[in-house]
């Protein structure tokens, strides 16, 4: 178990990495080459001034681009259209100021800057994917990948995989290093990798980071397949005729000469990690601040009612299953930890994934008022800070109940985890059955927005004073 984590966690890692030079360097290439529009412009008309002029056109149309989603994966660099209607936006976003009085303005520079960015930007991206290709087929960066087809279907599937001229069968793609295949039923090949039943034990043995299914497969079967792929950090590309299943999301791609589409975990990706984990920072920040006297007053009550430590730390999982210390005031007897085994029938969910009590014995007169109130959660603000909450996304569990979910539960791993959610928000302790408390959860991931966030905070906010589903 604690293997596949320490896998998923590392895959998930070069993944993000990979992402982030991408979009680094896309970013990088793509301002250099507006500043070459711009000496063009300048060229062409002349215009000796307005440099900040520039500097925001050349700001609004990086954004303009990050808008028609210019940075996304697979098709959407290539993308013509995407790079044009990107650069009109930015010139608008950067013209608008200009119609104040007294600002400045140059139609004539503005306009070729415009034409000039976008034939730039579309000849940089044509030669951004030739330099990368020719470093594929060099063996640089390939991702290593194992493939889902028949043995008969080896051969052609390999060829479709290659951009190039169709020749024999190769062991590289344009894109991935194929380490072997393995078949979807449970016939004998002996030059396969294994089956269907035994692909985890094929993924461990050979660390790759993608599965091409390349061919015709039961919906269940291939749900299975890419929830097992997802707990472990490792891509999904399906060809048709191959079905979409499962609860993520569809990307259109290519992979070599196939129209494919990756599969995505519900999880998020990096332009929404980046955004989410800035609104945590401010906000925590801000919270931090507003909470320190309250947090020295509670700290105080905690000490003249029972003796032992105001905090109660406790080692709880997040994102990717890597385990870390969680902090909260404690609102129990010292001995808590140790008497609830004792108390484990008393559990009102029925099972060990999660655990509480309305009427727990061991908590405190000052610990039940904290409870009421949600305060005994405000030191998570400082793990918010520290990177292993956010403030809003699934409670983190803690390492004992994630020994028995099985693999759809391990959606509330793929982000991280957070100090409010969709649980607390829609009736908290009220809700028993743990597979709507991961349904709630699975969707809200799905559906991730800055917007949803912020609604789950203003509702935190009336469950709190509430106390509905607080215990």
């Amino acid at each position: 178990m604690r293997v596949r984590r320490e896998l998923a966690h590392r895959r998930f890692v070069v993944s993000l990495i990979r992402q982030a030079v991408r979009l680094v360097s896309l970013h990088a290439l793509d301002a250099v080459t507006l500043v070459g529009a711009a000496m063009i412009a300048w060229n062409i008309t002349a215009f000796d001034g307005g440099r900040r002029l520039t500097v925001a056109l050349i700001a609004f149309v990086l954004v303009g681009l990050n808008v028609r989603g210019s940075y996304s994966p697979g098709e959407a660099r290539r993308d013509s259209q995407r790079l044009v209607t990107g650069v009109l936006i930015g010139v608008l976003l950067a013209v608008i100021p200009t119609t104040l009085p007294g600002a400045e303005m140059n139609v004539g520079f503005t306009a070729v800057f415009g034409l000039a960015s976008m034939a730039l930007l579309i000849v940089e991206r044509q030669v951004v994917d030739a330099v990368v290709h020719q470093a594929y087929m060099r063996g640089f960066g390939l991702r290593r990948a194992i493939l889902v087809c028949r043995a008969p279907e080896v051969s052609d599937v390999m060829v479709g995989l290659s951009t190039g001229p169709r020749g024999a069968r190769r062991a590289q793609s344009d894109d991935q290093y194929i380490v072997g295949y393995v078949t979807p039923e449970d016939t004998r090949d002996p030059e396969a990798l294994g089956t269907l039943k035994t692909i985890q034990a094929v993924l461990n043995a050979q660390d790759v980071s993608e599965v091409v299914v390349a061919t015709s497969v039961r919906n269940d079967t291939l749900a299975t397949l890419a929830e097992m792929c997802f707990e472990q950090g490792v891509r999904v590309l399906v060809i048709p005729p191959a079905v979409h299943a499962g609860r993520g999301w569809a990307e259109l791609t290519h992979v070599g000469r196939w129209p494919a589409y990756q599969l995505h975990p519900a999880r998020l990706e990096l332009p929404s990690l980046v955004l989410k984990r800035a609104t945590d920072l401010v906000l925590a920040s801000i919270g931090v601040v507003v909470a320190v006297p309250i947090m020295v007053l509670i700290g105080a009550c905690i000490k003249a009612e029972t003796r032992g430590p105001i905090f109660f730390k406790q080692r709880r999982v997040g994102l990717g299953g890597r385990e870390f210390m969680m902090w909260k005031f404690r609102s129990m007897l010292s001995e808590a930890e140790g008497r609830r085994d004792e108390i484990a029938h008393l559990n009102p969910y029925g099972d060990g994934r999660l655990f509480k009590l309305r009427e727990d014995p061991r908590v405190t007169s000052v610990g039940r008022l904290l409870r009421r109130f949600s305060l005994d959660e405000l030191p998570q603000l400082f793990n918010i800070l520290a990177g292993h909450m956010s403030l809003v996304g699934p409670r983190p569990p803690l390492p004992s109940e994630v020994k028995i979910y099985e693999p759809r539960h391990y959606v509330r791993l793929s982000v991280v985890p957070g100090l409010t959610g969709p649980w607390q928000v829609n009736g908290r302790n009220l809700i028993t059955d743990f597979e709507e408390v991961v349904r709630l959860e699975r969707d809200y991931i799905e559906s991730w927005s800055l917007r949803s966030d912020l609604e789950i905070m203003v509702r935190t906010l009336g469950v709190v004073l509430s106390g509905k589903g607080a215990y």
